[in-house]
């Protein structure tokens, strides 16, 4: 045996333990991160779920000006008065049965109530599908922003009806996620869509599909991941299918009856009374080319923001299942940790984006699309309050008050058709009409906070 000499010793020592140092420099920082998430369950979720969205949007933007490239802003316009057509009809495409889901505490219970959501979602569908190709074409040619063939009427129809199921499955998948507390899944389902979507939407593009390939596209980005989700629901444990029955089915269908009876028609005047209501009368009152402005100026600043709040909000309904019953103020502290956050993010953010925008938007995204940054700085008012109350948007239903939420959500469609009816009599500008419409928007999202706010009150007041 050779021994080395005690120098050389010293010199491999003198160069590791810089090197260790390093390391430990490095990894220790993380590593009270981690124990920090680890003692947190709260933020750890909400960290998980922000990094598989801000990842998956991140991929959007990436290869958003591609996209502005291959299509028109006209066709973007066709795409927002599909996508709202589609927004407005799926949050009754399963009489919101779905939002219990994260109420449950028995997974055969669980499972039970996602048969119920199934059952509902098929006939739905038919009911949907039924309406589109039965709907009279002269009532289409007067919300549709370009002419229409007849073919191509079919093949709208068509798309909306797979949509309507594909984004049905993948909400029951979604909640059925939350309420297991499957956030690395979801995490991971945000980061596929963020990427299918645009990726189809460019290859269809490059092929010439026009319009239909960015509504494809749409349809794919929006319900990817939905198998796998409900594959780590079901898969791993089929025995939970034997505990499938009617008897039991029945039982959760009344048990939780409000939610169709109530939450369902009021989630579709809510629906119609956000911003999809807004590009059906932009495209009729104005052009669609406007209706491509705002619609870019949405995906640009406020889908991160709506990224953000919707990634919060499966984590807030997790655990408000949970304490709305047994901790009402842990329940009130989590919500005014939350809104007043996200109002900071959102402020911050939208006012990033509006000083980069005149610079960067026509450089990016080309020069059709310069005048996007006017709308844009007319939306973001109405952004930034949207953003503040998103993250927990479900809270009333939570706490049972379909009835409030309801009164809300007729209060703020009552608001928009107001608003955008003056504006279209008064032949308003359509920068200013967007304006109004901000305006009427962070209105009603004040009021709706305040009534959240005071319902948790009460509840708090109640279990002392």
């Amino acid at each position: 045996m050779v021994q080395k000499p005690s120098g050389a010793i010293e010199i491999s020592a003198s160069v590791t333990a810089p090197r260790a140092n390093m390391r430990s420099r490095i990894t220790a920082p993380v590593g009270r991160a981690r124990e920090q998430l680890g003692r947190r369950p709260f933020l750890k979720n909400v960290s998980i779920m922000l990094s598989g969205a801000a990842a998956g949007q991140f991929l959007s933007v990436l290869l958003s000006p591609a996209l502005t490239r291959l299509y028109t802003p006209q066709e973007f316009g066709i795409l927002s008065v599909y996508s709202a057509i589609l927004t407005i009809a799926v949050v009754a495409a399963c009489l919101r049965y779905e939002l219990a889901l994260p109420l449950l505490r028995s997974d055969e219970d669980a499972i039970n109530l996602m048969a119920v959501c199934g059952c509902v979602l098929v006939v739905m569908t038919a009911v949907v599908c039924a309406a589109a190709f039965s709907f009279p074409e002269n009532w289409l040619r007067l919300i549709w922003p370009t002419e229409l063939h007849f073919r191509r009427v079919r093949l709208y129809c068509a798309l909306l009806t797979i949509g309507f199921f594909c984004l049905g499955i993948y909400y029951v998948a979604l909640y059925s996620a939350t309420r297991q507390g499957a956030f690395r899944a979801i995490a991971r389902t945000r980061i596929a869509q963020g990427a299918v979507g645009p990726l189809t939407q460019i290859a269809l593009g490059l092929t010439g599909f026009g319009a239909p390939g960015l509504v494809v596209g749409s349809i794919l980005g929006q319900s990817t991941g939905s198998a796998g989700l409900l594959w780590r629901q079901i898969g791993g444990q089929r025995q939970l299918l034997r505990a499938v029955s009617w008897k039991r089915m029945r039982t959760l269908a009344r048990r939780y009856i409000r939610f169709p009876l109530i939450a369902s028609w009021a989630a579709l005047i809510d629906a119609a009374g956000g911003n999809q209501l807004l590009f059906l009368v932009v495209s009729v009152e104005f052009s669609p080319r406007i209706a491509g402005f705002i619609f870019l100026a949405e995906r640009i600043a406020a889908r991160p923001l709506s990224i953000v709040g919707t990634s919060i909000l499966q984590v807030f309904v997790s655990e408000a299942g949970r304490t709305v019953s047994t901790d009402a103020a842990k329940l009130r502290q989590r919500f005014y940790q939350v809104t007043s956050r996200q109002f900071l993010i959102a402020a911050v953010w939208l006012t990033v984006v509006n000083i980069a925008a005149a610079l960067l938007f026509p450089i990016v995204f080309g020069a059709s699309w310069a005048d996007a940054v006017v709308y844009l700085q007319a939306m973001s008012l109405g952004y930034l309050a949207q953003a503040m109350v998103l993250p927990v948007f479900h809270t009333l239903q939570i706490l049972e008050k379909q009835s409030m939420a309801a009164a809300w959500q007729i209060g703020r469609l009552t608001i928009t058709v107001t608003t955008l009816g003056l504006s279209a009599y008064f032949h308003v500008p359509a920068p200013w009409a967007i304006f109004c419409y901000s305006s009427a928007q962070a209105l009603a999202c004040t009021i709706l906070f305040m009534l959240m706010a005071g319902s948790i009150n009460r509840l708090e007041r109640v279990r002392r």
